[in-house]
């Protein structure tokens, strides 16, 4: 095939190839992925990253803060210790020492914490890789990640112009080795929910005092490369709280390697009091390798048309569809559900699901290993990212029935539904779903604008930059200031800023996010459609 002979071209003109451009040409030449030349240049940065890994002066960079110290060092970075705080919380951390090392320990440490900050900040710390939905950025990422914890083993055969008889010379076991540095991987929704299970819990114990510098420096104890999928700001306590913790995990030598849709400058774009925000936008530029892989071919969807076309008429797959539109007259959709979900075994019954938090959320009907939700059930109540992670994590499968087509008409349900596919398609867990439209017609893009109907001042601009921002007092109390959302189909949606569930003016880039986010869960759910997807 000629992109397998490309590959190949490409492959050998590469002087240092390292085990995730092994691990990326083996998928390819098994057809399991289709060669791109973007994705084999990310292959090549991750590459020299786990090359850092392995070299001395990368690993003493990293580990130089030992874990006692890392909150003291935190504080330090933040502003909230001086430099006789840190030496008080210094000398404190090294009492039980002898005097001799902890002289030497204190040294090391105090003169690392105060005098390398700006070198530090200097340095890349990572990867930010940001393109379009289905482009193979998650995909990547992953595969870094498990070489980075479980290493990698290939097999390479030699051909020798001079000897042409086959011996065991011919070919070459390599391995790479697991680094030596513990390593996490996220969606960003979870890591965004145990940031505030951890605030939640410090706060408890600690009503007065900073809860971000130790929260970061036990982030740092837990994970020294730390990899995050789908970064994502939509509100502005996310936003600060995220701004101030990636500053000090990067601070304390915290590799972090990210996935977005947008670039840095622009995450939480339109959102209110987005300055206060933008520190951070210039330390992920700053700090962070940023890449674009800018390829418009969804890998998803195209896997999904070479699976269907491979099936036979015969195939359960087939026969048992896992996507229905209630007006298909040749299915009965009520017999395919139950059909389905008879499929999970064990006696039908109601569930109480433990959730983040101490909540709980009640499952109506399930079974041994699925679970059944209307639409309204899952969408219409206010549920998070830890309900639905909390139901990826406890079912194999989960059927959803009534889904209506989506777009700015129902907007929290719409992003309540497109939070609820992320955490499936992240636990791979199936979903079945019974909805009123096709699939490439279920989500129907928007745009959001504010306007204001009696000259009150209280009102959110969108600017040429795309920022939002509040002009007058009182933030976006005005009963006259309002969100407008239009649609596809030139349909306009209003909404008051002070209204029952809709839409605040705070909420505006949250209501422009998930508009953007359609095309991420269009994207998921062609691949979660296919018979070969799930745990």
């Amino acid at each position: 095939m000629p992109f397998l002979q490309t590959a190949v071209r490409l492959r050998s003109s590469m002087s240092n190839v390292g085990p995730v451009t092994l691990a990326y040409e083996r998928r390819v030449y098994s057809s399991k992925l289709r060669f791109d030349p973007e994705q084999l240049s990310l292959c090549s940065k991750l590459d020299s990253l786990y090359s850092s890994f392995a070299t001395p002066k990368m690993s003493d960079r990293l580990l130089i803060i030992p874990d006692e110290h890392l909150e003291a060092a935190a504080s330090y970075y933040s502003g909230a210790a001086t430099s006789r705080m840190l030496s008080t919380s210094l000398s404190a951390g090294n009492h039980s020492h002898s005097h001799s090392t902890s002289s030497i320990a204190f040294a090391t440490a105090h003169s690392f914490i105060s005098s390398s900050i700006l070198s530090r900040r200097k340095q890349s710390s990572g990867i930010y890789i940001h393109g379009s939905v289905g482009v193979g950025k998650s995909m990547l990422m992953d595969l870094f990640h498990s070489i980075c914890t479980n290493g990698f083993s290939y097999s390479h055969e030699h051909t020798n112009n001079d000897n042409n008889n086959n011996n065991d010379d011919d070919y070459k076991q390599i391995e790479y080795s697991p680094i030596n540095l513990q390593c996490k991987r996220y969606h960003f929704h979870e890591f965004m929910i145990q940031i505030h299970q951890k605030i939640h819990k410090y706060k408890s114990i600690h009503p007065k005092s900073d809860p971000i510098p130790p929260i970061s420096a036990q982030i740092a104890q837990e994970a020294r490369l730390l990899c995050f999928d789908e970064m994502q700001i939509t509100d502005i306590a996310d936003a600060m709280i995220i701004k101030r913790i990636l500053t000090l995990l990067l601070d304390l030598g915290v590799v972090v390697i990210t996935t977005s849709n947008r670039p840095p400058c622009g995450l939480y774009e339109g959102g209110i009091n987005r300055a206060v925000f933008l520190p951070l936008v210039d330390v992920l530029r700053e700090r962070l390798i940023v890449l674009e892989m800018g390829e418009m071919v969804d890998y998803r969807k195209e896997k999904g048309l070479i699976e269907e076309s491979s099936l036979s008429s015969n195939d359960d797959a087939v026969n048992l569809p896992s996507y229905l539109v209630k007006s298909n007259s040749e299915l009965n959709v009520k017999e395919v559900l139950n059909e389905w979900f008879a499929k999970g075994g064990g006696i039908e019954r109601q569930e109480a699901l433990p959730v983040a938090m101490g909540r709980t959320i009640n499952v109506k009907r399930a079974n041994g290993s699925f679970a059944w939700f209307s639409f309204k059930e899952l969408c219409h109540q206010p549920l998070g990212a830890a309900d639905y992670i909390a139901i990826a994590e406890r079912f194999d499968m989960v059927i959803v029935e009534d889904v209506p087509q989506m777009s700015g008409h129902c907007y929290n349900e719409a992003r309540r539904f497109v939070v609820f596919i992320d955490a499936l398609y992240e636990a791979k867990t199936k979903v079945v779903i019974a909805a009123d439209v096709p699939r490439d017609d279920l989500f129907l893009g928007f745009d959001a604008t504010v306007e204001t109907n009696d000259g009150d001042e209280e009102i959110a601009v969108v600017d040429a930059s795309g920022d939002t921002f509040v002009i007058g007092e009182g933030g976006s109390s005005s009963s006259s200031s309002t969100t407008m959302i239009r649609t596809n189909h030139d349909k306009t949606v209003e909404w008051s800023a002070t209204g029952r569930i809709g839409v605040s003016l705070a909420q505006l880039s949250a209501v422009k996010e998930v508009s953007f986010s359609f095309q991420r869960a269009e994207s998921r759910l062609a691949e979660m459609s296919l018979a070969s997807w799930g745990r």
